[in-house]
C-alpha cells in the first residue's frame, strides 16, 4: 500500500513496505526528485537501514555466545510497517516487536518513522525504543537516492557535491564491502564535481561528528537537494559507476559496515550504538528540494 502526504510545495509518496519514500514531486514544475528504482540498475528509492548499516562479515554477528545471520543493511527496509498516525502533511509508521525478527536480532524494540513536510522541506524522524530487558545494540541510517540529472539537457557530470561547514573531515575507505582496517585520511576538500570514477570502490564515506549539510546541485541549472542533520556520525555518498545509474544517494549513518578485521562480536562492532532498557533515542535529518 502507498500513502501520499502533501503541502503547497511538494507531493510525497511513501510505501508501507519498509516505510520507504518512493516519490517527491515539486508541484511548481513537476520535477521528480527521487530515483525511480530501475530494476536493472538499483531497485530501491530510499531504504531505511536498521538494525545495521552496511555489511557484516560472513553476514553474521555474535552476541551472548549466540550467532545470528543478517543481510546487508538489516531487515527494516523489507519489513511491513503499520501506519500509526496520518495527517495531510505528515505520516508516522511503526515497526513493532514481533517474533519474526528474534531469530536474526535478539532484542525487543520499536522503530518509528515520521515524515513531515514544511514548505519545500521533508523532515525524516527516526525513533528507536528499547523494549528489551537488556542493553540494545544497533545501527541506523538513511539511504535516499536522488535523480541526477534533474532536468533535460543536463548530464550527471554537470552536478557537484558541497559540504558545510567547510572544515577538514576524516574519510574512511572500503575494502570490498567492508571498512578497510586502519585506513583513513583527513580531507580538506568540501566541494567536488560528480564523476563516475569516484564510485569505482563503492561509497565515499566521511566522519561527521558535527552538524552537517550536504548539497547536490548543478553547474547549469537551479535545481538540486540539500540534506542536513545533527544526529548522525557518518555520511555515505554513493551511486553505481555505470552510465545508466542516474542517481546519487546521500546517506546519514549512525553505524558502519564491519571492518575487514572485525571479530563479529556485536558489542565490539565499530560505531555500534547502545540503548539502555526502556530508553528511546531520536535521529533526524531534513531534505530540502529546490
Amino acid at each position: 500500500m502507498e500513502f501520499v502526504i502533501e503541502n503547497q510545495h511538494l507531493t510525497v509518496t511513501v510505501k508501507e513496505k519498509g516505510a520507504e519514500v518512493i516519490s517527491v514531486i515539486a508541484k511548481e514544475n513537476g520535477i521528480e526528485y527521487m530515483w525511480q528504482a530501475d530494476e536493472k540498475v538499483w531497485n530501491r528509492h530510499a531504504p531505511i537501514l536498521f538494525p545495521f548499516v552496511g555489511r557484516l562479515k560472513e553476514d553474521r554477528f555474535r552476541h551472548n555466545d549466540n550467532t545470528y545471520l543478517m543481510g546487508q543493511h538489516g531487515f527494516a527496509r523489507d519489513a511491513k510497517f503499520s501506519v500509526h498516525e496520518r495527517l495531510s502533511d505528515s505520516i508516522t509508521f511503526i515497526l513493532a516487536p514481533n517474533g519474526d525478527f528474534k531469530h536474526v536480532y535478539p532484542f525487543s524494540f520499536e522503530l518509528q518513522l515520521t515524515y513531515q513536510l514544511f514548505e519545500n522541506q521533508l523532515s525524516v524522524i527516526y525513533k528507536v525504543k528499547n523494549l528489551d530487558e537488556n542493553t540494545m545494540y544497533f545501527s541506523i541510517g538513511g539511504h535516499p537516492g536522488f535523480n541526477v540529472p534533474l532536468a533535460e539537457g543536463e548530464m550527471f557530470e554537470d552536478y557537484y557535491i558541497k559540504m558545510t561547514p567547510e572544515i577538514p573531515r576524516e574519510r574512511l575507505f572500503l575494502d570490498g564491502p567492508f571498512l578497510a582496517a586502519g585506513k583513513t585520511v583527513e580531507v580538506e576538500q568540501n566541494r567536488f564535481s560528480l564523476e563516475r570514477n569516484l564510485f569505482l570502490n563503492d561509497a565515499i564515506i566521511f566522519k561527521t561528528p558535527e552538524a552537517t549539510t550536504v548539497t547536490i546541485a548543478s553547474e547549469k541549472g537551479p535545481h538540486g537537494v540539500t540534506l542536513s542533520y545533527e544526529d548522525f556520525d557518518y555520511l555515505g555518498i554513493w551511486t553505481k559507476p555505470q552510465q545508466d545509474a542516474a542517481y546519487v544517494c546521500l546517506e546519514p549513518w549512525c553505524g558502519l559496515a564491519d571492518r575487514s578485521d572485525a571479530d563479529g562480536e556485536l558489542q565490539r562492532k565499530m560505531a555500534i550504538q547502545s540503548l539502555e532498557s526502556g530508553n528511546k533515542r531520536y535521529f533526524v535529518h531534513r531534505i530540502t528540494f529546490f
